[in-house]
């Protein structure tokens, strides 16, 4: 079945609508931005060198040649009401009254253009400066020409004003921008998307049981690393089918003897009369029993720590752990006659999973006491737990026939058993002991056991895991 490729509408998930708003945002903080700049810039300016200064020193020129002072006021006054008519007409100034004086030397108010205003005291012959004037903060700057000492002021715009001012002229030019940038930048992106969009068509057309690797790889390098994880995620997908298979394929196989030898001792019970024969075939069928039992509840383990569950570390005292996983035992080594001993400290509490311990070591051990104990072979199983810096570390061991060299490589193989077994067993203990194990990011491997024979078993993971 394939998968259809998801269309959704604009206000759906969506790169290229995600680019364009990343514009219009970037856009919006490009006239954020200048219009902080512009607006510093204007008040550096009236700071440094406000136009009224310039006005006050255009008229300092005349009135140095008007000795008269009804003249002076004359040209005082007549400048005030023509630049307050001219400022009346702008949207900006909002009939703000630009205020102009006339003062002598003495500072004796001669003419004021605002006749509620009384005369402003002023520092030195000439200046410029920021003042509160009537309530209201000005731009203020004055000269001195002759006898006289001329002041000219204009109210400071409110910050808000002055920045909607700006803001909305700067905007113009923007939004006149934007879309000369957004069309090149919106072609861009609908070409760019193009491969991504021939890709996911590949893979949509692809049925459930194709698992190859893609035919052909995007040219495009930022596509190439998603191409190449996909194809590694197929690997791995193929390479757990192919274990799937392999496990199904060897549980059939393993299974087939024991139910064999049911259904044939079944068979056996149901025509036997009472008798030897009938008692051999009960037992063997309860053997039976027993071994699909075993190898069933094997498969289950192996099976849901294939499914790489994550450790669930919490506090444990491990000494305690291997003492139960040992005394759950000592009755299976005192019928075979097995000396089975723990040395280790009082108590090791340690951040545990117990369960995946638990199954690594129990598979471990149950391997050591089946394949190295009992009669004609070993007599004594040894587990210790040490520390080698920072890593835990549990032998298990016993003094049996050992391992053969040629053989050693093949314990940890699923369903794997050596010819030369004295018992039979699932072939699975080992290889869950190494999945659990691998799960708590250590590792089990295999060595000489005690007083130089039988076989060793070393379990070691990190102290801190999970």
């Amino acid at each position: 079945m394939r998968v259809p490729v998801l269309r959704q509408g604009w206000w759906g998930p969506s790169l290229t609508r995600r680019t364009l708003l990343a514009l219009l945002a970037a856009m919006a903080l490009v006239w954020l931005v200048l219009l902080a700049q512009q607006a510093q810039r204007h008040y550096a300016a009236m700071d440094a060198n406000p136009g009224v200064r310039q006005l006050a020193q255009g008229l300092a020129s005349p009135l140095r040649a008007m000795p008269d002072g009804a003249e002076a006021r004359a040209l005082v006054s007549g400048m005030a009401q023509t630049l307050n008519a001219m400022r009346s007409g702008t949207a900006l100034l909002q009939g703000d009254v630009l205020l102009m004086q006339l003062q002598d030397t003495h500072g004796q108010l001669l003419h004021s253009s605002s006749a509620e205003v009384a005369a402003v005291p002023l520092a030195g012959p000439s200046g410029h400066a920021q003042m509160e004037i009537a309530g209201r903060p000005h731009w203020a700057a004055w000269e001195s020409a002759g006898n006289w000492r001329v002041l000219v002021a204009e109210p400071r715009l409110p910050d808000a004003r002055l920045l909607g001012f700006i803001g909305e002229d700067l905007a113009m030019s923007v939004l006149l921008a934007f879309p000369l940038v957004c069309l090149p930048l919106w072609l861009a992106v609908r070409t760019g998307l193009r491969p991504l969009e021939r890709l996911g068509a590949q893979i949509a057309a692809r049925s459930a049981q194709d698992l190859r690797p893609l035919q052909s790889l995007p040219r495009e390098r930022e596509l190439q690393g998603l191409a190449q994880s996909f194809d590694a995620l197929l690997e791995r997908l193929r390479a757990h089918l192919a274990r799937e298979k392999a496990l199904v394929h060897d549980a059939a196989h393993e299974l087939r003897t024991p139910m064999a030898v049911i259904a044939t001792q079944a068979h056996v019970l149901l025509q036997a009369p009472e008798g030897p024969v009938r008692d051999q075939a009960a037992e063997a069928l309860v053997r039976a029993l027993q071994r699909a039992a075993h190898l069933s509840e094997q498969l289950l383990t192996l099976a849901a720590l294939e499914e790489s569950p994550i450790p669930q570390a919490t506090p444990l005292d491990l000494v305690a752990l291997l003492q139960d996983c040992v005394a759950e035992r000592s009755r299976w080594a005192d019928d075979l006659g097995v000396e089975l001993s723990l040395e280790g400290p009082d108590s090791w509490v340690l951040p545990l999973d117990r369960q995946l311990l638990w199954s690594a070591l129990g598979n471990v051990l149950d391997n050591a006491l089946r394949h190295g104990c009992g009669p004609g072979a070993g007599r004594e199983v040894l587990v210790r737990a040490t520390q080698e810096g920072r890593e835990v570390v549990v032998w298990i061991a016993d003094d049996g026939p050992g391992i053969g060299v040629d053989e050693q490589a093949q314990v940890f193989e699923r369903f794997w058993r050596s010819p030369h077994a004295r018992r039979s067993g699932s072939g699975l203990g080992l290889t869950i002991a190494r999945q659990a194990l691998g799960q708590l990011g250590g590792s089990v491997t295999l060595g000489p056991g005690l007083h130089g024979r039988g076989a060793g078993f070393t379990l070691r993971w990190p102290m801190a895991f999970g």
